[in-house]
């Protein structure tokens, strides 16, 4: 992707020199115009910018207010500026570079330096870019389980003790399901642990759309699944919900393989419903959901037992 710079300055000839001067040596994807800081904010607000170089002087906003506002902005203030200016007084440099610009050069520049000094940002830019996005997967790779993309069993596990402060705070219900998948050792054997886990994968995703957007799925591991269902109005609403799950999941046609037909697979599901008032522990809940897994299980597979927490 290319690199994009917007050029602030009330000079429209000024702003078309530095951009004839960029373009001897540089290749960039674009150059954004404006004529002082409100207009360079609008620009700002709809276009993606690697490097800003600005005036100081302008009408309107100048360009030290225009550094502090970008720098405030959450989703702007990581963007490079070099304040360009023909006053050259050491205060005039310490008040830009202490607002929060990245480099500071007095006109007329010569061209080289220019390059050099733009350059030099934004390869800075790129490598921030670079580190950003790899802190962003090593956070995303903490709570989400890599197979199925849903969470992980620690993530849930906070999430879990987060929901159930809240609820005991407003007086919600809470309810959690514990669900496995029937027979899961006959699926690896017959179609391999690469076929399983494509079993998984599917599953993973019928999850994630069938579930409000504030309920919240994690594969608790292996073949085990738990969901957790904030803000119940009431322990039907809970039930009815796995039943369309289980439902979905039996009727559903998982591909464990390009070279085998399709197969059917069924659930089986243990629910507890925390009501308001009770006096319960994350593993609590998760113990009493996990005996009612277990009943589910015992009594036949593919079905769902529903337990309350003192049950």
């Amino acid at each position: 992707m290319g690199m994009n710079i917007l050029i602030v300055d009330d000079s429209k000839e000024t702003r078309r020199g530095i951009i004839r001067t960029l373009l001897k040596d540089e290749s960039f994807e674009t150059f954004f115009e404006a004529g002082n800081g409100l207009q360079a904010l609008r620009v700002l607000s709809d276009k993606r910018v690697d490097l800003i170089l600005t005036d100081i002087i302008m009408p309107e906003m100048d360009g030290f207010k225009l550094v502090e506002t970008v720098r405030k902005d959450e989703r702007l203030h990581d963007i490079p500026i070099i304040l360009l200016t023909v006053r050259s007084e050491l205060e005039d440099r310490v008040k830009g570079l202490e607002s929060g610009a990245w480099d500071f050069l007095v006109k007329p520049v010569h061209p080289v330096e220019l390059n050099v000094r733009v350059a030099t940002m934004l390869r800075l830019k790129g490598l921030q870019d670079k580190l950003k996005t790899r802190i962003l997967q090593l956070e995303r790779l903490s709570i989400v389980d890599e197979l199925t993309g849903l969470y992980n069993k620690k993530y849930m596990i906070e999430f879990l003790r987060r929901e159930e402060n809240r609820s005991r705070r407003f007086g919600f219900m809470l309810s959690c399901i514990m669900m496995d998948v029937d027979h899961f050792k006959k699926i690896n054997d017959t179609h391999g642990h690469l076929g399983g886990d494509r079993v998984l994968k599917e599953l993973g995703m019928l999850l994630g759309e069938m579930i409000r957007r504030y309920d919240f799925a994690a594969r608790y591991g292996g073949d085990e699944f738990t969901l957790v269902l904030p803000q119940q109005k009431d322990p039907q609403g809970a039930l009815e919900l796995a039943g369309r799950i289980r439902q979905a999941i039996e009727f559903h046609s998982f591909c464990p393989s390009a070279t085998h037909r399709p197969i059917r697979v069924t659930v089986s599901m243990g629910l507890a419903t925390v009501m308001p008032g009770d006096d319960t522990e994350t593993e609590g809940i998760l113990e009493q959901a996990d005996k009612a897994l277990y009943k589910a299980k015992a009594d036949g597979r593919n079905r769902i037992i529903s337990l309350g927490i003192n049950d």
